[in-house]
């Protein structure tokens, strides 16, 4: 959330690079991602060798490796909506009100611009999870595909059409289908509370 209330609020160069980088995954293969974010956080990378030189934490193929490459993926799907709901002339003046009426802006944020921009909030969640939920590029990239320990749900039905296992991988197929069916149904009732 702080990324979007900056990128909504700020014009400067600073805020339009990082927006750019928070849509990357968005615009960029998830595999090319996936193989940046290893060369950057790999033992050799500029990120990664600082990392387990000075603090001993070694990131690449391990499920933390696992959970920020989900995390890339659905980072742009939570950002974009929040960011444009932030950046909503309605939600500006009621926080112009707030301010006004004395409430500093830690407390105008947590009690008028969060709630007024709640259903945003709510879907660019549901979005992002979904997104990261069924992300393969950059996860098989960064986490690997190490069974049992780094593998998703998305991995393991790659693996099942490998191996030929096309039952299970369509039995896999369906557990996301209905997951993807009930955010769809969530989004849905969000709309229509708008």
């Amino acid at each position: 959330m702080p990324a979007a209330l900056w990128f909504a609020r700020s014009r400067s160069f600073a805020a339009k690079a990082a927006a750019f980088l928070v849509t990357l995954p968005l615009v960029f293969p998830p595999i090319a991602l996936g193989y940046m974010l290893l060369v950057l956080l790999g033992r050799n990378g500029v990120i990664g060798s600082p990392l387990a030189e000075h603090l001993g934490v070694r990131l690449v193929f391990t499920r933390a490796a696992v959970a920020l490459s989900a995390f890339v993926a659905g980072l742009p799907l939570f950002v974009r909506p929040v960011q444009a709901a932030f950046g909503s002339a309605a939600i500006i003046r009621f926080e112009e009100a707030s301010r006004v009426l004395g409430c500093g802006p830690v407390k105008t944020f947590f009690f008028v611009t969060a709630p007024l921009a709640k259903k945003s909030i709510l879907g660019g969640l549901l979005l992002s999870v979904t997104r990261a939920a069924g992300e393969v590029g950059i996860t098989m990239m960064l986490g690997g595909n190490i069974a049992g320990r780094t593998n998703t749900l998305s991995l393991e039905i790659f693996n099942c059409v490998s191996r030929g296992d096309f039952d299970e991988a369509a039995s896999l197929c369906a557990i996301l289908a209905m997951l993807g069916l009930a955010a769809y149904a969530a989004l849905e009732r969000l709309q229509k509370e708008r």
